[in-house]
């Protein structure tokens, strides 16, 4: 399987608040389950499609169920991550 999008790139901030983010964040909150301090797994869902995010080790792994257009489609990508001062 391949990614959707190859060489896209995201840009994302994990806090106490949670997850925002640009490109494959779709939801306004996300379920969110703490991997040690640098790590998390995420799930959100609605009627359209439902989301998992797990960060760990700077690896942003996503996938996704997309429910609209002709048919469902299973959605997978795999992003390096690289740590920005805020």
């Amino acid at each position: 399987m391949r990614p959707v999008y190859e060489g896209r790139e995201v840009t994302f901030t994990w806090d106490l608040d949670g997850i925002t983010g640009d490109g494959v964040f779709y939801h306004d909150s996300y379920a969110i389950e703490a991997l040690g301090a640098e790590g998390f797994r995420a799930v959100a869902q609605n009627a359209d499609r439902a989301d998992i995010f797990r960060f760990e080790e700077g690896v942003l792994m996503h996938a996704a169920i997309v429910k609209y257009g002709q048919a469902p489609s299973i959605q997978s990508q795999v992003f390096g991550c690289t740590a920005q001062d805020p």
